[in-house]
Formats: C-alpha cells, sequence, structure tokens
C-alpha cells in the first residue's frame, strides 16, 4: 500500500496556486495516457503524473520497498 508522508508540511511549503497548478498537470497527463496509442508513451504519460502529484505530495513509500535516495 502507498502513502504519501508529510502531506500537510509538503503543501504548507508550496502555495495553493502551485499545488492546483501541478494536480492540474498530472490530470492532463493522465488523460493523454489514456489517448496514447504506445505503452511507451502510455508510460511516459503516467510517469509525468506521477512526477508532478511528488511534487505536491512528496514520494511514494511502499511498505514492501525500501526508499531509494536520489543524489544530487
Amino acid at each position: 500500500m502507498h502513502r504519501r508522508p508529510n502531506i500537510g508540511a509538503r503543501i504548507a511549503a508550496m502555495s495553493s496556486h502551485d499545488a492546483i497548478y501541478y494536480e492540474k498537470r498530472a490530470e492532463a497527463q493522465l488523460a493523454l495516457a489514456q489517448k496514447a496509442k504506445t505503452g511507451k508513451a502510455v508510460q511516459a504519460h503516467y510517469d509525468l503524473a506521477s512526477a508532478y502529484l511528488d511534487l505536491v505530495y512528496g514520494q511514494d513509500i511502499s511498505a514492501d520497498e525500501p526508499a531509494v535516495s536520489q543524489a544530487a
């Protein structure tokens, strides 16, 4: 099961205007994924939607998988 930690803290650090913008971009990417003709295009749209949602809510954390840190 996926959880989004620190939702309140993440949203508080971002303006509500920015959060709404990124959520709408995620929704648009999901709509484009539904219309995509190839598996690679579908995956690209889902990846973009996920990235937009990560900006608002933080990265997904799975109980089954360890968190992966990304080097800057």
